[in-house]
Parts: C-alpha cells; sequence; structure tokens
C-alpha cells in the first residue's frame, strides 16, 4: 500500500492547538498558580514548607557547594539546549509552554497532597502533569518528554564522585545518572538513606557542607525543587546568587 512503510512523525502537529491558544492556556496555568488559596492541611514535619519562598533558603542551602551549583546548572542547561537542537525554536517554545503550564498545575497537586507523608504521590502527580501538558501543546510524546529531560543529567561525573566518595567512608558501589542527585549524595552529603540526620525544628539541617544531615530536597518537595532548579540557574547567570552563598543572602 502506498505510504505503508512511510515513518510517523515524533510530533503530530494536525492536533496541536494554536500556538496562541497555548500561550493563553498557560497565562490561565500561571494565574492559578499564583492566586491559589492557602491550604490548611496538617503537614509532617519533613514537609512544612507551603510556599517556594519559605523553601528557597532550604534549596540553597542544600547547594550551598560551588560544584552541587555547577552541577545543577549544567544540568539544567543540557535540558533547554537539547529540546531547543533537537525540535527547533517552534517546537522548543511550545514544549516550555508545556513545562510552565505542568508546574503551575502541579503547585495544586502539591497542595493536595501536602498531608502525605512521603513527596511521591507529589511527584507522581507532578511528572503527569508536565507530560500531559507538554503532549496537548507539542504532540511530543511522553517517552521523549521523559528522554529530553533526563539527557540534561545523564553526565560523566558519577564514576568520578562515586570514586571520591570511597575515600570519605560513603558506599563506592552506589552511583546515579542524574547529576543533580550525584551532587547530593557525593558533594553535598544530602543522603536519603540510613544514616542521614533528621532535620532541625525549622525544616533547614544545622549541619555544615560535608556532614550528613538532610535527605534532598526533590524527596520531600518536588514541585519546589524543580521549580528551584530553574530559579538556582538564572540565579547564577544573573549573578543574584554567588556560587558559594550557602543562602540567598549570599
Amino acid at each position: 500500500r502506498e505510504g505503508a512503510g512511510a515513518p510517523v512523525p515524533a510530533m503530530a502537529s494536525t492536533h496541536r492547538p494554536p500556538l496562541h491558544i497555548c500561550a493563553a492556556l498557560t497565562a490561565v496555568c500561571v494565574a492559578i498558580a499564583l492566586h491559589r488559596p492557602a491550604v490548611a492541611a496538617a503537614r509532617p514535619p519533613s514537609r512544612s514548607f507551603a510556599d517556594f519562598e519559605s523553601f528557597w533558603p532550604l534549596y540553597v542551602q542544600q547547594h550551598s557547594l560551588t560544584t552541587t551549583k555547577l552541577l545543577h546548572g549544567v544540568g539544567t542547561t543540557l535540558v533547554v539546549l537539547s529540546i531547543a537542537v533537537r525540535l527547533g525554536a517552534a517546537s522548543s517554545l511550545r514544549v516550555g509552554l508545556g513545562l510552565v503550564s505542568g508546574i503551575c498545575l502541579s503547585l495544586l497537586g502539591a497542595d493536595a497532597t501536602a498531608s502525605c507523608s512521603s513527596g511521591l504521590p507529589e511527584a507522581a502527580v507532578m511528572v503527569s502533569l508536565i507530560v500531559g501538558a507538554v503532549r496537548l501543546y507539542s504532540g511530543l510524546p511522553p517517552s521523549q518528554t521523559a528522554a529530553h529531560l533526563a539527557c540534561g543529567y545523564v553526565l560523566p561525573w558519577a564514576a568520578r564522585c562515586s570514586a571520591s566518595s570511597a575515600t570519605a567512608g560513603r558506599p563506592s558501589n552506589f552511583t546515579l545518572p542524574r547529576s543533580s542527585q550525584v551532587a547530593h549524595f557525593f558533594v553535598e552529603r544530602n543522603w536519603p538513606f540510613a544514616g542521614r540526620r533528621p532535620l532541625a525544628a525549622s525544616g533547614v539541617s544545622s549541619g555544615a557542607p560535608g556532614e550528613w544531615c538532610t535527605r534532598p530536597a526533590t524527596f520531600s518537595h518536588p514541585t519546589f525543587s524543580l521549580i528551584g532548579d530553574f530559579a538556582l540557574l538564572g540565579s547564577l547567570l544573573t549573578g543574584r546568587l554567588p556560587l558559594n552563598a550557602t543562602s540567598p543572602a549570599g
């Protein structure tokens, strides 16, 4: 049959809404996120932050080392570049709008799951909303969305960090491909498993860099943590946050 062997395009443009509709929907999602009502849910001590402003100091504290900031910045930059280079300007804009819409709606998911003891339900909602919004706006299949997000975190530092961890008394056979988590586990030492120190009453670890302290905020506040990744990159590029800063004030 004619066309039976033709490849199916990765992004079906015929079912995508017009770009101005995507932009309008994104604006609505941003407005909803900015004006969402406060949730009076009983939050576990490890998930006590109700807004990004109060969460940001913890994020910066858990990214206090220069190497940690650089690994996160490079990883986030590679995500953006991989999308832009592979998809082109028009499709990348649609993906970006979908990402923003998904993150904004994820804040509602974070509020809805605020009473959960783990950040896993929030993370599941966040991933579903981001993948769905990107799919709606751009037609990008979920598998490709995941691949683009992962590409910025598959970096060759895992082996080097794993090797250096052996000299610090940490497990040398535990490696993760995501550069931000490598930075947490082997550079910042925000360890998510046995041997970690409990959160201080304020939710911020009192331990200096180099101690076994709190688990990475990704595990307790995944939505705020993802927003923090982009906020960190923007703060570094604009010079608002020095590489050696241990708090938002520097």
